[in-house]
C-alpha cells in the first residue's frame, strides 16, 4: 500500500500555528507571517469555542494576506478577483478552508491569516478562536 494512503503525516505539516487561541473581542487581527515557499497549498482548520457575554449574534471571517519580503501585505483573491473568506456563525464549531497557493503572488513568500470578528449585543462579550495552516505538497516531505 502506498504510503500516502497509511501515512499521511509524512506528507503533510501541520503543527503552523496561523491564529493564537484566545478570546477576543470584535474587531480585526492578523496572525503571524508564515513562510509557505517549500508548499504548493494548504488548509485553514478554524476552532470556534463557546461566546462570553451572551452576544445575539456571532460572526468570524477568516481569510489570508500575502506579501513579498519585506513588501505590504494583500489580499489573496481567487481567479475572479473575489477575497478567499470563510464564515465561522455557530459557537462551538470548526470551519476549514482551503488554498492552493498558486492563488499567491507569484514573488510572494509569506502569508498570514485575518479574522474579523463581530459580535453584538450582551454585555463585553467576547469568543474563543484559534487556526492552524495545514501545509503540504512540498518537494521534500516536511519536518
Amino acid at each position: 500500500m502506498h504510503p500516502s494512503l497509511v501515512n499521511i503525516g509524512a506528507y503533510i505539516k501541520t503543527n503552523v500555528v496561523a491564529l493564537d487561541p484566545a478570546a477576543r473581542a470584535t474587531g480585526t487581527v492578523q496572525g503571524p507571517a508564515i513562510d509557505i515557499t517549500p508548499y504548493k497549498s494548504g488548509v485553514l482548520a478554524v476552532l470556534v469555542g463557546a461566546a462570553t457575554g451572551a452576544p445575539t449574534e456571532v460572526s468570524a471571517t477568516y481569510s489570508f494576506e500575502s506579501r513579498a519580503p519585506d513588501g505590504a501585505w494583500a489580499p489573496v483573491v481567487d481567479r475572479d478577483g473575489d477575497p478567499i473568506t470563510v464564515e465561522a456563525s455557530a459557537a462551538n464549531g470548526a470551519v476549514e478552508l482551503d488554498l492552493n497557493f498558486t492563488y499567491v503572488g507569484d514573488d510572494h513568500e509569506e502569508l498570514r491569516v485575518v479574522q474579523e470578528l463581530v459580535l453584538v449585543g450582551g454585555s463585553s462579550p467576547t469568543l474563543t478562536t484559534g487556526a492552524l495552516l495545514v501545509v503540504g505538497g512540498s518537494s521534500r516531505k516536511p519536518l
